[in-house]
């Protein structure tokens, strides 16, 4: 799942655009960025960051990277493929 602090409409939006195998939920009132501490403190605009979650339901591990999306993309699916494959 994919959250923005955009409106629904716009998350839809950009979930079509790019034809997301995932759904996008709009936040536009920062309560879900807020609950994972996802802002940037003074900008107040939210950071790129991936969590795993486990089948617990427990965060298994986050993945931040601002400037280098490529990176972070290849790194999140990395570590999905290695806890995937045991």
């Amino acid at each position: 799942m994919g959250v923005s602090n955009d409106s629904q409409e716009t998350s839809d939006r950009f979930r079509a655009s790019l034809d997301l195998p995932y759904p996008m939920v709009g936040d536009s009132s920062g309560k879900l960025l807020r609950a994972y501490a996802v802002r940037w403190p003074v900008l107040g605009v939210a950071r790129r960051v991936s969590f795993v979650v486990g089948r617990d339901r427990k965060i298994r591990r986050a993945f931040h990277s601002e400037f280098d999306a490529e990176a972070h993309v290849t790194e999140a699916c990395a570590f999905v493929s290695r806890i995937v494959s045991r």
